[in-house]
């Protein structure tokens, strides 16, 4: 049932069934409760994607997504635009649209994060890597009533803030259940988290926790060694750790981020044998180590998926007026070379 039907039951005008739809003034409050008594009753919503339709030529709407700089094709920044990207051609015809911004440390987040502020934007998709500047971004946004989804990593904000994220405190959980359930209480136990020139990622550090708040739990009486190297090409494996690979006890390795495939190939280098690892993220090494047999589990965060909801979130929040909340936890996928459908 359309808007002239319920004019007709209502003995209104279509313009006053209209005015009492969006919640625009000059209708009587006796006529007000009876047109939406008989919206309710015939069970009306607003076709929004037809309204959006209209409108798309004439008012887009504008993402900003403001993500790390990405050096190569297999950089895992390089998926979660695949999703915006995917999202983007779905929604093309109701003129929504994103322009892409990148950074590499907090002074360039900072400075890009205001010339987004100079533009015309209705939202922004960005990553909460620094707490100071996500704050000060956040306290921007709000003051303009401007939806903002962190993707990727949740810290603790100033502000009421939106993420789409793995649980990366619960990633770490099931990490150390994997290694436990191979290895037992009778393994050394190894954290590699990437270092880089601002230090650890949040998401490597509660990563960490997770691990070995589950191993301790185990009644574990061993000592977990915890260390964060700079993951490039460059890597190589310190004495003091080549020193703890001669054990003889078998090894678990816990690499917290999508470099495995470096550690890898330094073990490799120094023919270290019996050690089981954890890793994460789909890239194309890590890949064909988990199929060779020398990464035993690779944890998915789905980064595509987290990109494309972003989007539609976003759409849903402008166009549709759904106010329900903008987080969403990404499960926790486990892959193994068994179930492994990545080419």
């Amino acid at each position: 049932m359309g808007i002239k039907q319920i004019a007709e039951l209502a003995n209104v005008s279509i313009g006053t069934v209209d005015r009492v739809i969006h919640k625009r003034p000059g209708v009587s409050k006796k006529t007000e409760i009876k047109v939406l008594k008989i919206i309710k009753e015939v069970g009306y919503t607003k076709n929004t994607t037809a309204s959006r339709l209209k409108l798309a030529s004439s008012k887009k709407i504008k993402i900003a997504v403001l993500l790390p700089k990405t050096k190569d094709r297999w950089n895992y920044w390089k998926l979660p635009k695949e999703g915006i990207t995917k999202a983007l051609l779905e929604l093309k015809e109701l003129g929504v649209l994103a322009d892409y911004f990148d950074f590499s440390d907090s002074n360039t987040f900072k400075s890009k994060s205001e010339e987004i502020f100079k533009l015309d934007y209705n939202a922004i998709i960005t990553v909460a890597f620094f707490k100071e500047e996500s704050n000060n971004l956040l306290s921007k946004a709000s003051k303009r009533e401007l939806p903002i989804i962190f993707l990727d990593t949740e810290i603790s904000l100033d502000k009421n803030a939106f993420f789409i994220r793995q649980n990366s405190e619960q990633a770490g959980k099931v990490a150390g259940k994997l290694l436990h359930g191979l290895l037992g209480n009778t393994a050394n136990y190894l954290i590699i988290n990437k270092r880089n020139d601002q230090g650890v990622h949040v998401n490597n550090l509660q990563r960490e926790t997770g691990f070995i708040t589950f191993i301790k739990e185990t009644k574990y009486k061993g000592q977990i060694n915890s260390n964060s190297f700079f993951l490039d090409t460059s890597f190589t494996i310190p004495d003091n750790l080549l020193e703890w690979f001669k054990s003889p006890k078998p090894k678990g390795i816990f690499i917290t981020n999508s470099k495995s495939h470096i550690v890898i190939n330094e073990l490799k280098k120094h023919q270290i044998k019996n050690v089981f690892i954890v890793g994460f993220d789909l890239n194309k090494e890590n890949i064909a180590y988990l199929k060779s047999g020398e990464i035993n589990f690779l944890i998915n965060q789905k980064p595509e998926l987290q990109g494309y909801l972003a989007v539609k979130k976003i759409f849903n929040r402008i166009v549709k007026e759904d106010n329900t909340n903008l987080n969403q936890n990404i499960p926790i996928e486990i892959i193994i070379k068994e179930n492994l459908t990545t080419s």
